[in-house]
């Protein structure tokens, strides 16, 4: 395997990096020993480039961990054990860790440790927008906020350093625009601290019972009053002041992570970048007081400029009013709160707070009405076949099952031509939820709760025990993929290999569903695209209701990794096409299945001279996984060629 840039040993080299890499680059630089993530998106990639770094720099112990709980936990044992630590999540992966991590910035650290959370604007793949920035005067512990991937790497780089000198957690904030960015990156020295894994038994630090935990608090305190000292000399923040006006007026920006350094660009733009005063923040929590207060003091009026909440906002106006200065002070009332700012949106809110004549430029319209697009289960998609025998399953037996749904590829299954999850809120909720949903179901809407493998290991676990326990009438079905594909292709414990490719122990799915005391005659198993089985044990399974909980099992592995297997293998993929002298335009195919292989083409005139839509399949995108084959054309125009 050729060494990758980010894994080089050549401080000083110039390279391109997407955002996660670079963050991983700071890792290594930083002399982390123990990292450990959930896999989500936009913080996926770090943890796998750390798993490419690690063929190269084995000093690195890595682990994909059940759920960002734990990943948290492993690698605050890392820290407390005085070796530098990462733990690497999403945003609403905070959520999950937030009962240690709260806790947690307590006791502090020994060793560095930097808690990853990458926020996402835009909910480009997100159930909410949530701003984690306000974790930092939730748990009282600094946030810092790089603005481009160089400086993301120098960052991570010395957070390390800066957990250590205070013995403080650091939240390390990003978002989905700093993540899946490029941008030049120089390498710097690899270092490893050199330090061995030691204990320190000091149970009035370590252990948070209420009598510990109070001294703990004014020690917290005392820490982030530190912070607050130091955020004014952090070095990843900085003040420009410039005498000059525009529009008759000095005018002031504050920003910090990508919104600067886009609101750079929109200066550059205008050319008055040189006349206006500006504040980076680099640790946007606790904030820079004495540099706010410079430039509220030297400026006439001040425009803030961040994406989602009014954070800095707020703390800037606070900061106004306590050192009793009245200047305008811009934020939310010329930027909007939700979504990620495009370009365009810089520009003309920066022309409008400046005084500048500016139009935005219209694009040209076009003459190829593009039709809306959503997303869609990928080609050959098992998911997609378990929704399709869910449904024949209904129509056969006239119900209409209530499906409470969870987070997973899966759960593209809402859209059409699917429409098959009822409710979602997050990991592990589709049983959380049908536990209540059980109690007062209908014979005409018996509940279903649909869940993924690695969602299932992440957090369906309890829902499954709690029904259980309280014997709550509910049929589970489990999406057996054998990935965690949403996030990319990672590994989960039912497939038995570690995120470094090892081995590792796997864990049977229909035994832990066992162990949470499901019964043996209340689970099913089968193949999702095995169509007309599926039907018959779906059925069964439907109408065990009164038996107690029950749990079926979809499985099959993900077409993406079954295409992979089968390249390896050298098989050939089966092709699958339709008879048009079969087909009749019904579009069941398409209309009610929806597999993105089909497509509309028109049919051979007619006796009547009419060109009537046909349906046909598009050998670039089908997947060869035949269940189309068997029970989706109610006129059998579909087949395997050769058969």
């Amino acid at each position: 395997m050729n060494k990758p840039d980010y894994a080089e040993d050549t401080p000083g080299k110039e390279v391109i990096l997407m955002g996660n890499e670079a963050i991983a680059r700071g890792i290594l630089e930083g002399g982390v020993i123990v990292g450990a993530a959930y896999p989500g998106t936009p913080s996926s990639e770090i943890i796998e480039t750390l798993v490419k770094i690690q063929k190269f720099h084995p000093h690195l112990i890595l682990e994909l961990s059940i759920n960002e709980k734990v990943a948290f936990e492993v690698s605050y044992g890392g820290a407390i054990s005085d070796l530098r630590s990462v733990a690497i999540m999403k945003h609403v992966g905070l959520n999950v860790a937030s009962d240690a991590f709260m806790t947690a910035c307590y006791s502090g650290t020994r060793g560095g440790f930097v808690v990853i959370s990458a926020d996402d604007p835009n909910c480009y793949s997100s159930q909410n927008e949530q701003d984690n920035r306000y974790f930092g005067p939730h748990a009282l512990v600094p946030v810092i906020e790089p603005s481009s991937p160089n400086e993301a790497k120098e960052m991570m780089k010395g957070a390390f350093e800066l957990s250590e000198k205070h013995n403080s957690i650091i939240l390390y904030r990003t978002t989905t625009r700093l993540n899946h960015g490029r941008g030049n990156v120089t390498l710097g020295d690899i270092k490893t601290s050199g330090r061995p894994a030691s204990y320190e038994r000091n149970p009035n630090k370590w252990v948070c019972v209420p009598s510990n935990s109070r001294v703990m608090r004014i020690e917290l305190l005392a820490r982030l009053e530190k912070f607050s000292e130091e955020s004014n000399t952090y070095p990843f923040t900085s003040i420009k002041l410039s005498e000059e006006k525009v529009d008759g007026k000095k005018l002031g920006f504050i920003s910090a992570g990508v919104p600067y350094s886009h609101l750079v660009d929109a200066l550059n733009h205008f050319n008055i970048i040189d006349k206006v005063s500006i504040l980076k923040i680099g640790m946007v929590y606790p904030p820079p007081t004495k540099l706010i207060t410079q430039l509220l003091e030297h400026c006439d009026e001040i425009l803030i400029v961040e994406e989602l909440e009014p954070f800095i906002e707020n703390l800037v106006k606070q900061i106004a009013f306590d050192a009793k200065i009245q200047k305008p002070v811009h934020g939310k009332d010329t930027f909007p709160i939700p979504g990620e700012f495009p370009v365009g949106l810089y520009l003309e809110k920066v022309a409008q707070f400046a005084g500048i004549d500016y139009k935005t430029e219209e694009l040209p319209e076009s003459d190829i009405a593009l039709p809306p697009r959503l997303p869609l289960l990928c080609p050959g998609c098992s998911h997609r076949s378990t929704y399709w025998a869910l449904k024949k399953v209904e129509q056969k037996l006239k119900i209409k099952t209530f499906k409470s749904g969870d987070i997973g590829c899966y759960t593209l299954g809402v859209y059409k031509p699917l429409q098959s999850m009822d409710a979602q809120i997050c990991m592990g909720s589709s049983i959380g939820v049908g536990n209540a949903l059980a109690k007062f179901q209908t014979e005409k809407e018996p509940v279903v709760a649909i869940i993924g493998d690695s969602t299932f290991f992440h957090s369906g676990v309890p829902g499954l025990i709690n029904a259980v326990y309280n014997q709550n009438d509910l049929l589970v079905i489990i999406m057996d993929n054998r990935s965690t594909s949403m996030t990319g292709m990672q590994p989960n414990p039912g497939t038995g290999v570690k995120i470094t490719g090892e081995p590792g122990n796997r864990i049977i799915l229909e035994d832990l569903v066992k162990g949470c005391g499901v019964l043996e005659e209340n689970i099913w198993i089968e193949d999702a695209n095995d169509t007309p089985k599926m039907l018959e044990k779906l059925e069964e399974a439907i109408l065990a209701r009164g038996n107690g909980v029950r749990v079926f099992i979809s499985r099959h592995v993900c077409s993406l990794l079954e295409i992979g297997q089968w390249k390896r293998q050298g098989k050939k993929t089966p092709v699958v096409k339709v008879d048009p002298d079969k087909c009749v335009g019904c579009m069941t195919c398409i209309r009610q299945f929806g597999c993105p292989a089909f497509v509309e083409i028109e049919g051979e005139p007619e006796q009547d001279g009419r060109k009537r839509k046909k349906s046909s399949i598009d050998p670039d995108v089908c997947r060869g996984c035949g269940v189309c084959v068997i029970g989706v054309c109610p006129y059998g125009a579909i087949y395997f060629e050769g058969e």
